[in-house]
Order: structure tokens, then C-alpha cells, then sequence
């Protein structure tokens, strides 16, 4: 009510705040239009995170929450009386209780199992009682927390069937799957006198078949790649060594995949450049990767077999943890940056081409620039991927993954890969590529509309206020929840398939437009000189230095509103909505005190020689998620994961992600950028059009070091 009565006050038309209070209406209206029509759903309608409760009895008990897209109305009993709202959700057990439930995963030795020639099956199994079960009746009401807590009602198993199961019997060609599902429903009846019902089988197979696959057209055609640029540098890096500077000023384009030449490119010192100070921008771009790359890393353990769940669940709810989980809304800072250089170099031209052309010139540019190391990953992902490891959890998590890729290439290919196809996940990560390429596309047409404009700061807002508001409305209207509730086991498990809330939210460019229109807003306030006012203002440098830690801690924090278990609707629709755009706002406002000389400790930090890293951060990007699941498909045994493995798996995939990224930047990224230059020379050269005052492409939104962006301008 508190907030409901600030939107009320008076304010100028089309602000913020006044776009919030017709969204809080709306929101009311359609809560009491919902709240008549929610009488109850069909069980067989209740989706996977509601657990699909046995249908014994008839008497439900109404849930005020929802999983995933619907409300969890009604959970049947299993011959135990009906509790009331209050006690139907188990927030916490003992030890003792908790290890009475059956373990939810477990791992038999892989390797020994097909090397004696034994069959092993990997799949996952659904319990429900044979009668009144006072043990199943407690894992249905703690796997009812489904934000912090894995379905308990089903179990997930690796065995040896010919070690840890009966034999088949008198048929020899038993199907293996069959023996696999009778051999868990009998121990686990024998174990729990619960029954144990297989309803997803990820694979069988038998050992030991050492035979590999003949090599595909596409894994010839990659290694043939792979060959011709080690070449290609071999030959450019001799011909650097040995040319005249003179013979090298004629003959640039052979020179482009030298190693020496791209290595000086990487690592040259950022010069000197007049205007705003983004030296801050490299050190964030980084600090934004390493907090991306140990979400990834605790996601991925989350999504294979996890050792102690115990440890998992209690930890969910502690600030470090919230934190680390909720870190992917340094997303937005990418986005920000990227809306925010380019706004910055079209606003400082002095001579300006047609709209048009630039629009068209700029895109092609900024393909150019992410594409040839994007799409060299992509393929080997799809090709060479799954020929590299093995292990009992290689075909869930790569070989499966490697299939997806070769099916939905083509929709990376066209940067549609967060909207196409939206279920199949190909490194997932890369739905920010694709939104990333749609809103820049968005934000360069913005720049170009809107420059020299007066009411650009004004209809920028507005606009940044809309965004706000649209998601609003759609998170109440489709029960869509924020990032922290996302990332929930069950889900994280699925990986996000039929997620609606991830589909919508997460990864569409509605729900990030936010962090773009943020950098739209910071150039042109910068641009319209509003910094020079606010800076000599105490107030404004009080709140421009406490706005990054401010940031910091909505991120650790603001998932704890929601309250401990299932959030409430209307909640969860508003910090679905509003937890982007209040991060990229504490980021802007920092940002515009920093860039404008306002010191702080965070500016320091972030300013120091974090050029390098800042131009790998692109390639570390596109190959730490092959190395972390590469690191986990590989593993024997479930994951340990507690804060001290996270920590070390964070490190040695952070680490090797960037020195990964050293020979694509040199072999591809670089090579390819300095190849589009030369042939750009050739093209003027060949029409005499050389012009001093032409303004430079504005591809370097990213893989230079921001100083150097901005002097290139």
C-alpha cells in the first residue's frame, strides 16, 4: 500500500510514475477477474512442478500460488486428513525426517559397468503410495516449496542392471528399459513400500563398444576450417616478419591473420581520448562476465545429479546464495553499455550521413564483429562436441545438447534463437546475442530518430516507462515470476522448457529492452551536458557513489520480499517487472557520476587495466558454458555442491574460459575484423572516394577497450 499510495501523487504526464499506477489499476482489476474464475483446475492440467499428487481421494485444499503458469488449486489426499492453508507446505525438517525420503539421485560406478560388458540405464522415476503413506504425504508437502526445494516424489537413477539388479529372467532380450523400471520400483517398494513408475528415460546402453561414428560432413568440413586458418596464420604471421612496412601498407589484406599483428591489436595500451572518462566500463564489462560465468556454473550443477540436496535447499534462501542466483541481471549492464556507446559516437559526429545508410552500415558492422567467432563455436558445438568426453551423464547434457544445436543452427544464423524455437536450449547463453543484435538494431533507430531532438531525454523516459509497465501487466495476466523464482530447481532441471516466465521474460527483448533504453538515456543525458549541472550537486555525487553498492545489494535482496516459499501473485508479477528496471537504473545513475569524474572506490577498482579481459570477455562468453557442462557430463559421481566447490569450479572455468578465448580472438574475432578493414580500403581505393571526414563503422561496442571506442569516433 505504501507504494500504491506514492504513485498517487501528483506528477507530469507520461512519467514513470504515473505509467505504474494505471499498471497497479489494471493489475487489480485483472486480480479480481482472475480470483472469480480460479475455482479449481483438473489435476491432469497441474503442470511438472505441482508433482502430479496421486488422485486418491477427493477432498483439495486450495492454494493461494502457482507453479509455472497456473495456480496449484488443488492437492489430493492420500487417506490423511485435509491441514489447513497454513500447514500444507513443510518449510522445514529435521535431519531425521529428511533422510527418511528416499535420495533423489544416485550414480552407479559407469565406466567398470560397460567395460565388464553390463547394460546401463539412466532415467528418471515417479513415486506414488500402494495406500495411506505418512512418508509420502510429507515429501508431497515439502516438494510443495517448489521455489527453494526438488520434487521429492521423484527420483532419478544411473544404474548397472547387470550389478545392482536382478537378473532379467528366462528372456534374454529383455528390453532393457523395462528391466531398468522394474528394478528401481522393486527396491524402492522394498526400501519405502512406495512404487516407483519410470517416466522419462534419458538412455541404455550396453558395454563395451568402443567403435566411434564415422566423421559427419560437418565435423570434416570444421576440421578442414580449423586446418586452413592455422595456416592462414602461419603464412600471415611470416609474411608480417619478413615484408618491408612499405611492401605491408600494399598488401594489408595478406597480412590480417598474423598473429603478431592481431596480438598488438589485443593488447594495445587505450589511447587518450577527450570526453567522458570510460576506462570504468572494461573493468565492468569483466566484473559482469566472472558474475554470469558462476551463476552458469552453480545452474549447470543444479541440472545434473546433485550430491547433497539437503545442503542445496537450506542454502537456497542465505544472501550470498540469492545473490549468485539473482547475478544474471548483470545481464543488463551488456546491454547498457552497448546501447550506451553507440548513442554516445552518433551523437558526437559532426558530419552525418543519411539516416539510412548509416542505420544499414552500422548493423552490418556490428554482424560482422560478433558473427565469425559466435557462429565458429555454434559449429563446433554442433559437430565435435559430444566426440570429446564420456561419462554416466554425457548423453543428458552434451550429446543431447549437441542434436538441438544441428536442429536449430539456423536460427542463430538469423539472431532469432531466443524467439524461434524457444524450448530447445543451444548454448543457452547465447539468447543474449540474439537479443542483444534486436535491441541493438532497436536502439541504433532510436539514436537516429531522436538525435538533435529536444524531447529525446523526455520520450526516451517514456519509453523506458513503458517497458516497465508492459511486462507488468503480462507477468500478472500470464502468473509470470522474476529471475530468483526462474532459476527454482525443477525448473532449472528442465532447463526452462515450456517456462513461460523464461520464454517472456528472461530472454525476450521486451523484458531487456530496459537495460538498452537505460544506455539510450545516460548518452543523451550526457550529450544534453546534464552531468555538469548535477555534478558540482553534493546530493547528486551522495547518490551517484552509493548507487553501485545500492545495485549490489537489490540484487542480493530484493528476491527475499517475496516472502519464503510460494510468492503471491501480484508480487511476483511486480518484481518480475520492476527488478530490471531498477537495477539499470542504480547502474546508470553510477555510471553517469563515474564517466563524469565523480570518484569512488568501485571507479578506481573498475578503471584499472582491465582492457585484455575486456576484449575476451566476448569469447569467454560464448565458451565457458562448453567447458562447465564438458566438466560436469565427465563426472562419475553426483556433484558436490556446496559454496566451497562452486567457488573452485567458478575459478577453473573462469579461468580457462579466458585463456580459451585468447586463441579464438586471434585466429578468428581479430583476424576477421581486420580483413572487413582491408577490403573497405580496397573499396575506396578502387572508387576513389578517399574522404578524411568519413565517420569510422561503429563496430567496437564490445571487443575494444572502451577508451579506445571512444577515441575511435
Amino acid at each position: 500500500m505504501q507504494a500504491y499510495r506514492r504513485a498517487r501523487r501528483p506528477v507530469s504526464a507520461m512519467t514513470p510514475a504515473r505509467a505504474l499506477f494505471f499498471a497497479l489499476l489494471c493489475a487489480c482489476v485483472l486480480y479480481t477477474l482472475a480470483d472469480s474464475q480460479t475455482s479449481g483446475f483438473p489435476l491432469d492440467q497441474i503442470p511438472a512442478e505441482s508433482y502430479h499428487y496421486a488422485t486418491n481421494g477427493s477432498n483439495g485444499t486450495k492454494y493461494s500460488d502457482y507453479a509455472a503458469d497456473v495456480f496449484v488449486t488443488n492437492i489430493q489426499n492420500v487417506g490423511n486428513p485435509s491441514p489447513g492453508d497454513d500447514q500444507d507446505i513443510i518449510y522445514h525438517l529435521s535431519d531425521e525426517e529428511y533422510y527418511e525420503m528416499p535420495i533423489l539421485f544416485h550414480l552407479d560406478e559407469y565406466p567398470g559397468c560397460l567395460a565388464m560388458g553390463g547394460a546401463y540405464c539412466l532415467g528418471s522415476f515417479e513415486l506414488s503410495p500402494s495406500g495411506p503413506s505418512s512418508l509420502f504425504r510429507m515429501m508431497q508437502r515439502y516438494s510443495a516449496n517448489w521455489v527453494d526445494n526438488f520434487n521429492h516424489t521423484r527420483l532419478h537413477r544411473g544404474l548397472c542392471l547387470t550389478r545392482s539388479c536382478a537378473a532379467a529372467g528366462r528372456d534374454s532380450a529383455h528390453a532393457l528399459d523395462a528391466w531398468f523400471a522394474s528394478c528401481v520400483n522393486a527396491s524402492v517398494t522394498s526400501a519405502y513400500n512406495l512404487s516407483a513408475r519410470l517416466y522419462h528415460l534419458d538412455y541404455c546402453t550396453r558395454g563395451p563398444d568402443h567403435r566411434s561414428p564415422p566423421l559427419s560432413t560437418s565435423e570434416r568440413a570444421f576440421a578442414g576450417l580449423v586446418v586452413a586458418l592455422l595456416a592462414l596464420a602461419t603464412v600471415s604471421t611470416a609474411l608480417d616478419m619478413k615484408l618491408s612496412d612499405h611492401t605491408k601498407k600494399e598488401y594489408g589484406w595478406a597480412l590480417c591473420w598474423s598473429l603478431r599483428r592481431s596480438w598488438r591489436s589485443l593488447t594495445a595500451p587505450a589511447p587518450g581520448a577527450r570526453g567522458p572518462d570510460l576506462r570504468c566500463f572494461d573493468g565492468l564489462r569483466v566484473l559482469s562476465m566472472l558474475c554470469v560465468i558462476i551463476e552458469h556454473v552453480c545452474w549447470l550443477g543444479t541440472l545434473s545429479y546433485v550430491a547433497d540436496t539437503r545442503y542445496f535447499e537450506q542454502a537456497r534462501r542465505a544472501t550470498d546464495v540469492v545473490l549468485m542466483t539473482n547475478s544474471t541481471l548483470m545481464v543488463q549492464v551488456f546491454f547498457l553499455m552497448a546501447s550506451f556507446l553507440l548513442a554516445h559516437k552518433l551523437l558526437q559526429e559532426r558530419q552525418r550521413e543519411p539516416a539510412a545508410r548509416t542505420f544499414f552500415t552500422t548493423m552490418f558492422n556490428r554482424i560482422i564483429r560478433i558473427s565469425p567467432s559466435y557462429f565458429v563455436v555454434l559449429w563446433f558445438a554442433s559437430s565435435w562436441w559430444e566426440r570429446l568426453g564420456s561419462g554416466p551423464q554425457w548423453s543428458s547434457l552434451v550429446r543431447s545438447e549437441a542434436a538441438t544445436c544441428r536442429h536449430k543452427w539456423w536460427t542463430h544464423l538469423l539472431y532469432m534463437n531466443n524467439v524461434l524455437y524457444p524450448d530447445e536450449k543451444c548454448l543457452i547463453q547465447t539468447w543474449y546475442l540474439a537479443a542483444d543484435m534486436q535491441l541493438y538494431a532497436v536502439a541504433l533507430l532510436l539514436t537516429l530518430l531522436l538525435r538533435g531532438r529536444r524531447l529525446a531525454l523526455p520520450l526516451l523516459g517514456t519509453a523506458f516507462a513503458m517497458v516497465t509497465v508492459v511486462p507488468l501487466m503480462l507477468a500478472y495476466a500470464w502468473h509470470l515470476v522474476p529471475t530468483f523464482v526462474v532459476h527454482r530447481p525443477e525448473s532449472v532441471r528442465r532447463a526452462y522448457s515450456g517456462d513461460a516466465s523464461f520464454t517472456w521474460l528472461y530472454q525476450s527483448p521486451l523484458s531487456n529492452a530496459a537495460g538498452a533504453l537505460a544506455g539510450l538515456l545516460l548518452a543523451h543525458a550526457h550529450h544534453a551536458r546534464l552531468p555538469d549541472r548535477l555534478a558540482q550537486n553534493n546530493i547528486f555525487r551522495w547518490v551517484s557513489v552509493y548507487s553501485a553498492p545500492a545495485a549490489m545489494c537489490w540484487v542480493a535482496l530484493s528476491p527475499l520480499l517475496l516472502g519464503a516459499g510460494p510468492p503471491n501473485r501480484l508480487a511476483a508479477a511486480v518484481l518480475a517487472a520492476l527488478e530490471r528496471p531498477i537495477f539499470v537504473t542504480l547502474v546508470a545513475v553510477a555510471l553517469l557520476g563515474a564517466i563524469n569524474g565523480i570518484d569512488s572506490p568501485w571507479r578506481r577498482w573498475m578503471s584499472r587495466g582491465g582492457a585484455v579481459l575486456a576484449r575476451l570477455s566476448f569469447g569467454a562468453l560464448l565458451l565457458h558454458m562448453l567447458f562447465n557442462k564438458t566438466l560436469l557430463a565427465t563426472r562419475l559421481a553426483p556433484a558436490q555442491l556446496d559454496r566451497q566447490s562452486a567457488i573452485m569450479d567458478w575459478f577453473g572455468v573462469a579461468v580457462i574460459s579466458y585463456a580459451a578465448a585468447l586463441p579464438l580472438a586471434l585466429l578468428v574475432e581479430l583476424p576477421a575484423q581486420q580483413l572487413h578493414k582491408e577490403i573497405k580500403k580496397l573499396n575506396e581505393k578502387s572508387t576513389n572516394s578517399k574522404s578524411t571526414d568519413k565517420p569510422k563503422s561503429l563496430d567496437k561496442t564490445d571487443i575494444c577497450s572502451t577508451q579506445q571506442c571512444n577515441s575511435n569516433s
